[in-house]
């Protein structure tokens, strides 16, 4: 059963005082025992299927685990080293290749609306509206018997690089957004990228991920409007000529860049200036462009960093990132394990409940039953992800797992007399 009230006060409804602030008042019956009950059974199906699902995720996981490692470990072993600003050779079509230089473009990357140039990799345009936002907070309690649910809306303004729809708020009439943008976040991006004469793919140059803000005072033919001005990093684009400060509706634009590069000392003067870029590379040679390299462990290699480094730092760092996920997807698979057996076991702890003092102990206990289940079924599962790759480390792993259920077997034998 669930009622409210159009009136505020101890029936419910809403209630209003702060313009930017609402808070909707309602009554619900506090579930029965039988409902309890219900709920638990389907939570427990719920369990079962996210505990079917775990198992074979944790699986997968360490097989991925151990071919990006064989396959790391393969690359560093077939790598050929260039050094820095070699040319294609033929010889090395094929194979897996480490140089390092600067970023070089042929043309400028250019937004054409504001007249913002410049030679580099990638540049963005970033457009975000001063808007009304609406936030939501819920909390229950018990009030004579029944469940009080109050439910607040409150309303604050903020820089959105997204389109806030108002009409679906609570207070929308108060509280209202423009229905459009006048412009778009949009990415620029150079056609060919290069490092001496090497051509890079498309996925090394997403791999540039330093963003440089581009100063708007720096852009010499910069195209404003009338409306339009320049604050700082942004331009800035008021709603209202006659309003003063931060006004809903009022836009603001930013450019940013990644991967510099070198260009002709005798650019036109309305390119932005930059320092180029340094990268290390590793990927295969295919003519003069390089891409993703195919290792027979069965993983792409396909690697670019900022600065200049070497192979086997590269892929050392590629390694301590391998292991960092993987324990973090281990990590991840047990908390999913133990949240199913505790949705399993709801039916038990909701019927415990109900008995005073013993039935916090009871719940505590199958908490801890639960807790150990899930660690030794995740440690199974690991194990036997490994059992193909690494048989010392899954017998170790198994052995562990399994010592739980060896320990209360031994501790539930009677005595002998």
């Amino acid at each position: 059963m669930h009622r409210t009230s159009a009136m505020t006060g101890s029936g419910g409804g809403w209630s209003y005082g702060d313009p930017d602030r609402v808070t909707n008042v309602s009554y619900h019956q506090k579930p029965g025992f039988f409902q309890q009950a219900g709920n638990s059974v389907c939570g427990a199906v719920f369990g079962i299927f996210l505990l079917i699902a775990c198992c074979p995720l944790l699986f997968v996981n360490e097989g991925r685990a151990v071919r990006t490692a064989q396959s790391l470990d393969e690359g560093l072993e077939n790598c050929v080293n260039l050094n820095y600003g070699s040319q294609p050779f033929s010889s090395n079509n094929g194979r897996l290749v480490h140089f390092g230089g600067a970023l070089s473009t042929n043309t400028p990357v250019t937004d054409p609306e504001f007249g913002v140039r410049i030679y580099a990799a990638r540049l963005q345009r970033d457009v975000e509206m001063y808007q009304w936002v609406e936030s939501q907070e819920t909390r229950e309690y018990e009030d004579r018997g029944e469940v009080r649910r109050e439910t607040t809306y409150s309303y604050h303004r903020e820089w959105r690089s997204e389109l806030v729809r108002s009409g679906n708020f609570q207070r929308s009439h108060a509280h209202t957004n423009p229905s459009m943008m006048p412009y778009s976040s949009s990415p620029f991006q150079s056609t060919l990228v290069r490092v001496s004469e090497f051509s890079l793919s498309n996925a090394l140059v997403d791999k540039l991920h330093t963003v440089h803000v581009i100063q708007p005072d720096s852009v010499q033919d910069l195209r404003l409007k009338h409306n339009q001005r320049v604050y700082g990093d942004y331009v800035h684009q008021s709603a209202s000529s006659s309003s003063s400060g931060d006004q809903i509706g009022d836009i603001r634009i930013r450019w940013y860049y990644k991967g510099c590069s070198q260009h002709d000392a005798h650019a036109a003067k309305d390119i932005v200036q930059c320092i180029p870029d340094q990268v290390s590379v590793i990927g295969q040679q295919r003519g003069s462009a390089v891409g993703p390299y195919q290792t027979e462990a069965g993983d792409t290699l396909e690697l670019l960093y900022e600065g200049l480094h070497s192979s086997q730092y590269m892929f050392e760092q590629e390694q301590n990132s391998n292991t960092a996920l993987t324990w973090l997807l281990r990590f991840v698979g047990f908390l999913a394990i133990f949240l199913a057996f505790n949705m399993i076991t709801s039916i038990v702890t909701n019927i415990t409940s109900y008995i005073p003092f013993f039935g916090a102990i009871i719940n505590f206990g199958i908490t801890l039953l639960n807790l150990s289940l899930a660690l030794s079924l995740s440690l199974l599962v690991i194990a036997l992800g490994w059992l193909r790759y690494r048989p010392a480390l899954a017998l170790t792993l198994l052995a562990i797992g399994m010592m739980p259920y060896i320990v209360a077997n031994v501790t539930s034998r009677p005595k002998s007399k």
